[in-house]
């Protein structure tokens, strides 16, 4: 049986994920365990290797350096009852909300950790912001969240890792706006996907306010109408 990038991959992040956090840990960045080390092999031009090319497709002398990064586990990679338990031990009981968990026993919606959950409350108070027009990525991880109340977030590696991990779950849109002070370098900016029903859990937002409804108009259908001046 040939082995595949994927398989490598896993394996891979597997033998480092203690090793580097152990590493971090000497160093003053503490890593929460429900936290898991992801890695990605390269081609040449900087592209993710496809995920199933055989493992010997990638030549470390001839590609990217590997990409690795750390991000909170998802319903993806355990168990639906396994990431409710983690959850449930590893977050406060104030800030346990109904997106903290999968919701249905299909498991098809997206589940949020309860650090993603509160980086999405930080983004709902930043965009709220008086005078903004928007919320710059970098200004967002460098400047807001370091000072945010976001418990469970404690380091610079946790803030980078659970934004990231919000970002490919797309419950955070990324969109390039013009820079006001150098309008040749566009800024990246980041909204909250609002229309997302675990982004309107985590804020509280009813999806019902958000829904289409329709408005009723006094008088005969349309369809009537038109046909009547066909006559």
């Amino acid at each position: 049986m040939k082995i595949n990038i994927e398989q490598v991959e896993s394996s891979i992040a597997e033998e480092l994920d203690k090793p580097l956090k152990a590493a971090l840990k000497r160093h003053g960045y503490p890593i929460h365990e429900s936290f898991r080390l992801r890695l990605s092999l390269l081609n040449a031009d900087g592209r993710k290797k496809r995920s199933n090319a055989v493992a010997h497709a990638w030549a470390p002398e001839k590609s990217e350096p590997a990409q690795f990064w750390l991000e909170p586990s998802t319903a993806k990679t355990l168990p639906a009852a396994a990431v409710a338990q983690e959850a449930e031990a590893t977050a406060p009981a104030s800030e346990m909300t109904s997106a903290s968990v999968p919701r249905g026993a299909s498991g098809a919606s997206t589940y949020v950790h309860p650090a993603e959950a509160e980086l999405l409350r930080a983004l709902d108070r930043a965009e709220s912001t008086p005078g903004w027009s928007f919320v710059s990525l970098k200004k967002f991880r460098d400047e807001i969240l370091p000072t945010a109340d976001v418990p469970s977030i404690r380091s610079d590696v946790e803030r980078q890792s659970v934004l990231r991990s919000a970002i490919d779950k797309r419950l955070i849109l990324k969109k390039p706006v013009p820079n006001p002070k150098s309008p040749q370098f566009p800024v990246t900016s980041i909204r909250l996907n609002r229309l997302l029903p675990e982004v309107q859990e985590v804020l509280g937002t009813p999806k019902r306010s958000l829904d289409f409804h329709p408005i009723h108009i006094k008088g005969e259908p349309l369809s009537a109408t038109i046909l009547r001046e066909r006559r």
